[in-house]
């Protein structure tokens, strides 16, 4: 037994051996859709699918359109990367391309969110000082948490944020212990965020606020903390100038449809019912999570200042979190957050992280400390984490009983279509594959055209529209598919790409007439038929270009037309990662001489 643990203990110092535990628990995690080889489709699958196919498409062509979607959404010329993550959806493109087949790909991304869930958790522990064996545990208990499996199961897009979010808690607890923050390691964690999910990176900068004021309250320079802050957001806005300045411009030349406004906020907070336990709140997390509190409560004087701050605000966002606090109150002051924050639940994701961080301070303190609770000989302390681990992974592969199920009937069926839902309906064009085929096939086109959802979401409209009453009076999603997924599915209509970023639809008309064609105008878009610039361009309630066509062969194309400052922004977000980089590789050479 002894020498068991000796082996254990030395491979535990061993530098990449939490890398090596953190894959093994991911592959554990994956093991069940492996075997199973199913592709899992969660509510907002095919919309991420389709923008990692439209940068896949474009890496492997070589025809970039930053602005247009030219490949994927079935080829209509959206913008959505621009405003969504643009840095992920062309690493996700190049992941897909090396992988070759969606299967492959779904199994693959799932590792890396799980894989970097774990290593940012661990870093977090260790920087605050946790011993590496309480901070490998953490981390897994992290990976295994419903905010980072919710990608596994179901591809919501928040997993990515919830991955990379421990990164800049690292700003927030160094303000309560250092009274400092590295100025480049806020900045640089801040920017990965927003070029990742910039719904997460709202959420963590409100985390860090709270860490922030306790820092500044007990700091002796409290100029300094201010000081390298502020330095650090200006970084951060050259960074991802990408991302806000795009979103600013568009949404101001534009009037862009909201995504799904919710009814009732509260109605999309976690709860006690069984969709909550098995896929938002597990029991074995409320274990931990009641624990942390008790404890924190118990021994409140000798615990640091930092697990109590922690502590106290992950249970703050907890609550934020509940179903049962105010938001029905706070919906009707700010109407707005129904459609941009969503889903309260979101919030979730910061008492995971400061929770199961002062988790890992307290087991290191009374360990040190030499504690009974904690001491060493106590092996039942492993018994129980090992416990609630394998307990989160029941329940996860419970969920992905669930998948499968649906992806089996989905399989089985050429036909699937939820006309009348008004979220979430999926279409089967006429093909010669069908979905077991498609998720192997190398043709990455094939997934994407079979098996079709509206997503209407940052598509123009001609009247601003807000709130769930008139969203669901306008109905998009059945719009969507009448004016882009109908229309494409017309055989005559075809699509061409252009080295120079345009979109072309190509068709042939019996006689003179007006046609509505899929694809999409802006503000910005340059629109031409024939060859001839069109002056004004007609277009539906939903954005879709309508011309008067000729009898005969037509030709309509269109181009995102960025003007100087957008290329401007583009140039100096570009080199100030250069810069960045530059900085990194300079010091480098400098510490070697």
């Amino acid at each position: 037994m002894q020498k068991l643990k000796n082996i254990f203990n030395k491979f535990l110092s061993f530098k990449f051996a939490p890398l090596i535990i953190f894959l093994i628990m991911a592959l554990l995690m994956v093991s069940r859709q492996l075997w199973t080889h199913t592709l899992f489709f969660g509510a907002d699958s095919l919309f991420h699918f389709n923008r990692f196919y439209d940068t896949a498409m474009q890496l492997k062509t070589g025809k970039f359109s930053y602005f247009q979607t030219n490949f994927g959404f079935m080829q209509t010329g959206r913008i959505l990367s621009a405003l969504y993550g643009p840095i992920i959806a062309y690493l996700g493109g190049a992941i897909l391309l090396l992988c070759g087949s969606w299967f492959k790909f779904q199994i693959v991304l799932n590792l890396i969110v799980l894989v970097i869930a774990g290593l940012t958790m661990y870093l977090l522990n260790m920087k605050n000082h946790v011993t590496r064996g309480y901070a490998i545990l953490i981390a897994i208990i992290y990976m295994y948490s419903s905010q980072i499996v919710q990608w596994v199961t179901s591809q919501q897009f928040t997993a990515f944020g919830a991955a990379l979010l421990p990164l800049l808690m690292i700003s927030g607890t160094n303000a309560i212990r250092k009274h400092d923050v590295s100025v480049l390691g806020l900045a640089l964690s801040m920017s990965l965020l927003i070029q990742t999910h910039l719904m997460s990176s709202m959420i963590g900068m409100l985390g860090l606020i709270p860490l922030f004021l306790v820092g500044l309250v007990t700091a002796t320079d409290k100029w300094k903390l201010v000081r390298h802050t502020l330095y650090a957001a200006i970084i951060t806005i050259f960074l991802t100038i990408n991302v806000w300045y795009n979103l600013l411009f568009i949404s101001s030349t534009n009037k862009l449809l909201s995504v799904y406004p919710v009814p009732h906020l509260r109605t999309y907070g976690f709860n006690f019912n069984l969709y909550s336990i098995i896929n938002i709140f597990k029991p074995t997390e409320a274990i931990l999570f009641l624990f942390v509190i008790g404890f924190v409560i118990y021994r409140w004087k000798q615990i640091s200042l930092t697990t109590k701050t922690l502590t106290v605000t992950g249970l703050g966002f907890m609550l934020v979190s509940w179903s049962h606090f105010p938001w029905g109150i706070i919906q009707r002051i700010m109407p707005s957050l129904t459609y941009t924050l969503q889903f309260p639940k979101r919030f979730l994701v910061l008492p995971f992280i400061m929770i199961l961080l002062a988790l890992g301070m307290i087991m290191t303190y009374e360990q040190a400390n030499n504690h009974q609770f904690f001491h060493r000989e106590q092996w039942w302390r492993l018994l129980l984490v090992a416990v609630i681990i394998v307990g989160s992974l029941g329940l996860d592969f419970y969920s992905m009983n669930g998948r499968i199920y649906r992806y089996d009937q989905t399989a089985n069926s050429h036909n699937i279509s939820n006309y009348h839902d008004s979220s979430i309906y999926y279409y089967f064009r006429k093909h010669h594959r069908n979905v077991k085929l498609d998720i192997d096939s190398s043709h990455l086109g094939y997934l994407v055209h079979d098996v079709i959802k509206a997503s209407p979401d940052y598509v123009p409209v001609k009247h601003s529209i807000k709130g769930f009453k008139q969203y669901n009076a306008f109905n998009p999603y059945l719009l969507d598919y009448h004016q882009y997924i109908g229309k494409n599915a017309v055989s005559h209509f075809k699509h061409k790409v252009w080295r120079n970023g345009g979109l072309s639809v190509i068709w042939h008309s019996k006689k003179a007439k007006w046609t509505q064609v899929p694809l999409v105008k802006y503000a910005d878009t340059k629109v031409t038929l024939n060859g001839t610039k069109l002056k004004k361009v007609h277009t539906t309630n939903l954005g879709a270009v309508i011309v008067k066509a000729k009898a005969g062969k037509n030709r309509v194309t269109i181009q995102y037309q960025r003007d100087f400052m957008t290329r401007l922004m583009m140039v100096i977000c570009m080199l100030s990662w250069l810069s960045i980089l530059g900085y990194f590789i300079f010091s480098k050479i400098v510490t070697k001489l």
